[in-house]
C-alpha cells in the first residue's frame, strides 16, 4: 500500500450509488473527508462500510472506488483485476482492449494490447497516484515485451495532470503493426490517435465487409487509417477514404500497398469534402460517417446535432437507391435516440425514406457495465434507403 488507510463518510442517500457498484463519489456527495489525498475507506452516514477507493479533492470525482470489500489497494489486488480482465478476453486473439476503465473495475485506466506490445492511458489523479502498484501488477499479469503510454487526453488535463507519452517499459517499435482479419496497419505510435487503432469498431467492420458486394462504391468519411475502406477494397468495391489527418492517410496508403489493394484518398474536412463530392455528382452504395467525440458536455448537444444533420444531408444526396448509411457516435452524451433524431431530420430534409437495419454497440473487450452508464459510448446506426 502507498499509505495508511483513511476514512470518508458519504452523505445520507449517496451510499446507494456505491452499493450499486458505481465507482465514484463527487465532493458534494461526501459528508466527511480525509485531511489529505490517499487510499480511503468510505462508509455510509450510518457507519456501514461501503468500499475502498482513492480520495483526492483536486479530482473531478473526489473519491474513486476500486473495491467493494475491505482490503488493500496493493499489487496483489491489481494483479487480480488484470487476471480477471485477461480471462474475459481469452478468446479474442492478440489485439484487443485489455482494460476498459470503470467497466473493468479500474477507473481511469485504459490498456490496449497489440500482440506483445501494450499501449496504456492514465486518465485521472487516482490512477496516477497508484501507478507504482498497478504498473507492477500489469507487468506481472500481461508480461509484455514493451509498454507505450498515450496519456495525452482532455480528461487528464481536466484533472490538472501533465501529458505523458512515450515508451515506459521494454522495447517498443516506432511503427506498430496491427493485424485485423488479415489486414496489417503500420501505425507510428508517436503520431497515432488515442492508443493507436480503433479496436472498438472491429465487429462493425466485419459486419460491413459481409454486406459489401464487388463493384459497389464506398465512401469512408473520418476514415483514420482506412480500416473500413480497406475491407471494402478487399471485397472488390471501389473505396474512397476521407480524413484530415495526413499521417493517418499515409498509414492507409502503406497498408493498401502491403495488401495489394487500391483505396482512393481525399484529405480534408469532412463537411467540405462531402459538399464537393455532391457538386461533382458522385454516388455511393455505402456511406460511413464515424466522427470523433463531438460532444463532451450536455450543453453542447444542440450544436452537435445540427452539425450531424449537416453531415448526413450531403451523405444522403449521394446515397444510391437502397444504399447503406452507417452513422457512429463515440460520445456518451450522443446516444441512440439522438442519432435516430438527427438521421430522421436529415432524411426529412432530403426526402429519403430510411429503414433501421440494425443498431450496434461496442464489442465485448470494451465492456458496458449496467452500473456505469458512461461505460456505454459507441453506438452505430446501420440505415438503409427504403423506397416504397
Amino acid at each position: 500500500m502507498l499509505s495508511s488507510v483513511q476514512q470518508a463518510i458519504a452523505k445520507a442517500g449517496k451510499d446507494k450509488k456505491v452499493r450499486n457498484f458505481y465507482p465514484g463519489l463527487f465532493a458534494d456527495e461526501l459528508q466527511e473527508v480525509p485531511a489529505q489525498p490517499g487510499i480511503t475507506e468510505v462508509y455510509s452516514a450510518e457507519g456501514q462500510f461501503l468500499a475502498v477507493g482513492y480520495y483526492d479533492p483536486k479530482s473531478r470525482v473526489a473519491l474513486r472506488v476500486y473495491r467493494w470489500d475491505k482490503g488493500p489497494l496493493d499489487t496483489s489486488f491489481f494483479a487480480r483485476r488484470f487476471r480477471r480482465a485477461l480471462e474475459k478476453r481469452a478468446v479474442l486473439g492478440s489485439f484487443y482492449r485489455l482494460v476498459h476503465a470503470e467497466a473493468d473495475g479500474l477507473p481511469g485506466l485504459v490498456v490496449d494490447r497489440f500482440g506483445e506490445i501494450v499501449v496504456l492511458q492514465v486518465r485521472n489523479r487516482a490512477m496516477e497516484a497508484l501507478r507504482a502498484v498497478w504498473f507492477a501488477a500489469l507487468l506481472e499479469s500481461a508480461n509484455p515485451q514493451g509498454i507505450y503510454e498515450r496519456s495525452d487526453v482532455d480528461s487528464r488535463r481536466q484533472e490538472g495532470l501533465p501529458d505523458k507519452t512515450g515508451v515506459i517499459f521494454g522495447e517498443v517499435p516506432e511503427v506498430l503493426e496491427v493485424e485485423e482479419d488479415g489486414l496489417v496497419f503500420p501505425i507510428p505510435l508517436a503520431l497515432a490517435q488515442k492508443t493507436g487503432f480503433y479496436l472498438d469498431q472491429r465487429e462493425n467492420r466485419r459486419l460491413f465487409e459481409s454486406l459489401v458486394i464487388p463493384g459497389e462504391r464506398v465512401l469512408d468519411v473520418y476514415s483514420y487509417v482506412g480500416s473500413f475502406a480497406l475491407r471494402a477494397a478487399r471485397k472488390g468495391a471501389l473505396a474512397l477514404a476521407v480524413d484530415k489527418d495526413l499521417e493517418a492517410l499515409g498509414v492507409l496508403d502503406r497498408a493498401a500497398a502491403k495488401a495489394k489493394l487500391r483505396v482512393d484518398i481525399r484529405a480534408g474536412e469532412a463537411l467540405s469534402v462531402l459538399n464537393e463530392l455532391v457538386a461533382q455528382g458522385q454516388h455511393f452504395r455505402h456511406v460511413l460517417l464515424d466522427p470523433p467525440t463531438l460532444v463532451k458536455k450536455p450543453d453542447e448537444l444542440p450544436r452537435v446535432k445540427r452539425h450531424l444533420v449537416d453531415l448526413i444531408r450531403p451523405a444522403l444526396r449521394m446515397l444510391e437507391p437502397e444504399g447503406w448509411l452507417w452513422l457512429s457516435s463515440c460520445a456518451y452524451y450522443l446516444g441512440v435516440e439522438e442519432l435516430l433524431e438527427v438521421a430522421r431530420r436529415a432524411a426529412a430534409d432530403e426526402g429519403r425514406r430510411l429503414r433501421v437495419h440494425t443498431i450496434t454497440y461496442q464489442p465485448p473487450d470494451h465492456p458496458w457495465s449496467l452500473h456505469v452508464p458512461e461505460s456505454l459510448y459507441l453506438k452505430t446506426l446501420v440505415l438503409r434507403d427504403d423506397p416504397l
